[in-house]
């Protein structure tokens, strides 16, 4: 009897720890949304989620805005070398020059247009020479969402004497 329970709990204790994710982090469908610092200094808000084939894909904001980086232990790419591909995001497409590093390639998204069908499309592809990423987009738009939230948040908090009064801006 004592055995069966103990096993019980055993099994109850690591579903649990399972079902958890790290302190900060929020999960939006299969988006994980969180705050990344330095230290004690915050740098930018991330959402990743992995796909099928095994690619790392994030949406980072930081002061410079939204970027996207893919990654996979399979990539071998010329570090510092740059690979032309299209992001079509539902009937809106996108030609871009991804940097590359490592195993991971990366760009800046500005396009307010793309943006928006981020949130909208099911579906992004990234287009190679080589192949066809294809990222789910299921939930992206209360990811994407949650990831300018998150900035907001963060990004705005600033570094004060609670004992000195603030100056005036303009």
């Amino acid at each position: 009897m004592r055995l069966a329970f103990a096993a019980l709990i055993l099994s109850v204790m690591s579903v649990s720890a399972v079902a958890q994710t790290p302190e900060g982090t929020v999960a939006i469908g299969p988006w994980k949304v969180e705050a990344v610092s330095k230290g004690q200094k915050f740098e930018r808000c991330t959402m990743t989620r992995t796909t099928d084939d095994g690619v790392e894909v994030e949406f980072a904001r930081d002061a410079a805005g939204l970027d996207l980086t893919m990654s996979s232990p399979k990539w071998k790419l010329g570090r510092g070398k740059s690979y032309p591909v299209e992001l079509a995001a539902g009937s809106s497409v996108l030609q871009a020059t991804v940097a590359a590093s490592g195993n991971a390639v990366s760009l800046p998204v500005k396009d307010e247009r793309f943006l928006k069908s981020l949130k909208l499309a099911d579906a992004l592809d990234v287009k190679g020479e080589g192949a066809t990423i294809r990222v789910a987009l299921d939930k992206s738009a209360a990811g994407l969402d949650r990831l300018e939230a998150c900035y907001a948040k963060n990004g705005s908090a600033t570094e004060t004497n609670p004992f000195v009064a603030l100056k005036a801006k303009p």
